[in-house]
Parts: C-alpha cells; structure tokens; sequence
C-alpha cells in the first residue's frame, strides 16, 4: 500500500514537471526562438544529471574518491584564481589588440562581472567533472578489473576540464578580440567586451611631436587610434594599421574622441588637424 502511494506520488510529480516543462517550452518559443527552448532543455537536463552524480558521490560515505574527486575538480578554478579572474579574459581579448590586460582601463563593476563569468564556468565544469565521478561509484563500474582504470579515468578527466575551459574561456575571450579587431577595420566601433571598449580616438601632442617617448613608433595627428584608456599616466594607443600598440605618456598629449565613439557607430577615416 505504501509503495503503491510512493508511485502514485512519483507519477504526479512527473505529470506536474512535464506540465511545468511544457507550459516554459511554449512560453520561450514563443517569445523569443525554438532554439532558445533546446538550450533551456539542455540545461535543466544537465542540471538533473548533475544533480543526480553529486548525491550519488555524497551517499558512498567514503572520503577518499570524494577528495580525489574534488581535487581534480577544483583543477579548472585554480586554474583562473592563480592568476586572477577578470585579467584572463582581458589578456586573450587585449593580445587582438597587442594590449595587456594592465593597459586598459575597466570599470571595477566590469571586472567583477568578467570575475564571475569565469568563476560561473569553472564551477559548472568542477560539478560536472564531481556528477561523473558519482556515476563512476555505480556497482556497474565496481568490478575489479573496472576499478583499475579509475586514475586513468580521473586524469582523463582532468584534460578533459582544461581543455573544455580552455576553449570556452580562452578561445572565446580571443575569439571576441578578433572579432573586434575585424569591426574596427570594417568602419566601425567594435561591441562592448566586460568594459573592455576600444574607443576611437584622435591624439595630438602638447608640445613637440620630437620630445614624445615614441620608443621607436610613430604618432600620426591625422590618423584615429585605438585606446582602452589612462591607466597609471600612460594612454596605450593601438594603431589600425600596423596592427602594433603603444604608451604615450598622458599628460604629454590631448587625446578627443573621434566620432560618437558607440558601438556600431561609424569610426572616421582621419582627424582634423
């Protein structure tokens, strides 16, 4: 009688989760596109199989595959808080660009939010990498001769979760920098990148062009430059067409935006001198 209303209390909670499902799948197509509804799919589905390794790993009550576990699995956050979470992004972004990530000047609110973009994938990739692990703990792969390539699978693992960062965070950050580069020289002002904006700018000197600290780089008046702004009184300046950058000391020079300065807004072909 008691399994009877266990079922009966399973069958319900499937029907109102499937409704539930449903009614969100409908709302979704309908507001925005049908491949919008397969991604919330896919991740209430990875949210369940998730779910389902990590208390499969937490029931087994033994601390050691969970401590292995766990140490493989904090690979990917280690990974960007040895060096900083935000600076990640804004390295690969900047190298489009020649820029490092100390020449540009990003709001704090920005950094927190590249911070947590970063943290966000690093911790799905560790809860991931923690629901396999309890999978693993299944009496299906409790075999003797199964349980011999459990180091193989944890090292596996481990590749498997820095290359998946890798490519999400890494190749996407310079992705995103090739694209802007690729805007820039189309004509026109790259999209916003976590505060990351490269603004068009026309640059002339306060005093003598020959006294500017050049290091071997020329400075055009006529020509618009990239820059990511003033950062410890140097203005790094990206030039469009060698593709090179390069600080100027900012109080040495007037730097003035060049057109609207928005994304997507033309950028001009020269400054007036």
């Amino acid at each position: 009688m008691v399994h009877r209303r266990r079922r009966s209390h399973a069958w319900l909670a499937a029907l109102a989760t499937s409704g539930a499902l449903f009614a969100v799948t409908a709302w979704v197509t309908w507001i925005a596109d049908p491949t919008a509804a397969v991604r919330l799919h896919l991740l209430l589905a990875g949210a369940v199989f998730v779910t389902g390794g990590i208390r499969r790993l937490a029931r087994e009550g033994s601390r050691r595959p969970f401590l292995v576990a766990v140490f493989v699995a904090l690979l990917p956050v280690a990974v960007p808080a040895l060096g900083g979470l935000s600076p990640v992004l804004f390295t690969f972004y900047g190298a489009a660009f020649h820029v490092r990530a100390e020449e540009m000047d990003v709001a704090e609110v920005w950094q927190f939010l590249a911070s947590v973009y970063v943290l966000g994938i690093s911790v799905a990739l560790t809860l991931f990498f923690l629901a396999c692990w309890g999978y693993l703990r299944l009496p299906l792969f409790r075999h003797r001769t199964l349980r011999l390539f459990h180091p193989i699978a944890a090292l596996t693992g481990a590749m498997a979760l820095t290359l998946a960062w890798a490519v999400t965070v890494l190749d996407g950050a310079g992705a995103a920098g090739d694209d802007a580069v690729r805007q820039w020289r189309s004509g026109r002002v790259p999209d916003h990148y976590y505060g990351a904006n490269p603004r068009p700018v026309c640059v002339t000197p306060i005093g003598s062009l020959d006294e500017l600290p050049l290091y071997g780089h020329r400075l055009d008046p006529k020509q618009v430059y990239g820059t990511f702004g003033v950062v410890g009184g140097q203005v790094t300046l990206w030039d469009p067409e060698s593709g090179d950058a390069f600080p100027v000391p900012s109080d040495a020079v007037r730097v003035l935006s060049a057109g609207e300065g928005e994304p997507g807004a033309a950028i001009p072909r020269g400054c007036r001198s």
